[in-house]
């Protein structure tokens, strides 16, 4: 574990994202700061910070989708007495005053073409907790990567916000479909003003998520089925092997709500196995949003990203500049530019 490392929101604007974030320190024992962003009224102990402070943080790395930005997997965090990370707003990432004091930027390497930001409470989560170990395994190039990519179940979500952001963060990394089993009913069965709210309702993009019904009570036949937990059984999330292709399901259940020793898996698939999210703590306010983005970022990892054609830039795989969705499953469609305002 980095020692006094420090998460700094930049400019951020929402207090609730911000209270996420002082969360997701928390998770990885990290202190966090405040540059010129929304602090959360139940959160006063949170230290706003100005620029003569964020000055003396060294190494600054910034966490920012940019042109020259180095991928987090394989990152190693540079030598420092005083280590800090940089998130910034959604819609204009770090602030150029920020910028120009930081020694390093970082980005999580994004599939999606219109979404190419992640909620940035979720985006903080998922940067502590690999610069917060030895440094892993890099981004794979591959020819057919998505064949590597597992099926995905999101389950019994408690929160309409909490789920909406998991989805987005699973149509950021890739994912063209997914099952959710919405047990509460904050998602297929939820109210009018919940669905504005949770999917900010701006039907423009063009990269749609298919988001396929699951009850609790059906069976399906996968030949894997691998379930993510924080508990204390299973094998730690960065050596599982999770790019098992369409035979594998990973489940995300949310543990605020669903008690894992009480579920049937086995009615899932063939082979059941528990992994663990090895965590520094386990004193720390449970949010979904943060446990499902870091597994994943971690499965996208494992996938992969395709090999850039010569002189076809930077990025790797993209959408299409509009993706067919089969309809043979039902379900809904949802487009990724609903999910921007998680």
């Amino acid at each position: 574990m980095t020692a006094h490392l420090t998460l700094i929101a930049d400019h951020v604007e929402n207090p609730a994202n911000t209270r996420t974030l002082c969360h997701a320190a928390a998770m990885f024992n990290a202190a966090c700061a405040l540059y010129g962003a929304a602090c959360p009224d139940e959160t006063p102990a949170v230290p706003s910070i100005v620029r003569e402070e964020l000055a003396a943080y060294r190494p600054l790395v910034a966490c920012d989708n940019s042109p020259g930005a180095a991928e987090l997997y394989g990152y190693r965090l540079p030598a420092g007495s005083r280590p800090a990370i940089v998130v910034g707003n959604e819609r204009r990432g770090v602030s150029p005053e920020v910028r120009r004091l930081t020694t390093a930027v970082v980005e999580i390497p994004m599939v999606s073409r219109r979404v190419n930001t992640l909620n940035v409470a979720a985006a903080g989560a998922v940067v502590l907790y690999y610069l917060s170990r030895p440094p892993g395994s890099r981004l794979q190039r591959r020819a057919s990567p998505d064949r590597r990519r597992p099926e995905l179940l999101l389950l019994g979500a408690a929160d309409h916000v909490e789920l909406g952001s998991a989805i987005r963060s699973a149509g950021a990394l890739g994912w063209r479909s997914l099952f959710v089993e919405d047990r509460a009913g904050v998602w297929f069965g939820a109210s009018h003003a919940v669905q504005t709210e949770g999917r900010a309702a701006a039907r423009r993009a063009k990269n749609p998520i298919k988001l396929v019904p699951a009850a609790a009570t059906q069976r399906y036949g996968f030949e894997e089925v691998v379930v993510i937990t924080t508990g204390t059984h299973g094998t730690p999330l960065h050596h599982a092997h999770l790019a098992g292709g369409d035979r594998q399901l990973v489940v995300i259940p949310d543990e605020s709500s669903v008690n894992g020793e009480l579920e049937d898996w086995e009615r899932l698939g063939r082979h059941v196995r528990l992994v663990r999210l090895d965590l520094p703590t386990t004193a720390f306010v449970y949010h979904y949003r943060l446990l499902a983005t870091i597994t994943l970022a971690e499965v996208a990892r494992q996938v992969g990203q395709r090999l850039t054609a010569p002189g076809g830039g930077r990025g790797g795989l993209r959408y299409a500049s509009e993706l067919t969705v089969t309809g043979v499953l039902p379900g809904e469609t949802v487009f990724l530019d609903e999910l921007s305002g998680y």
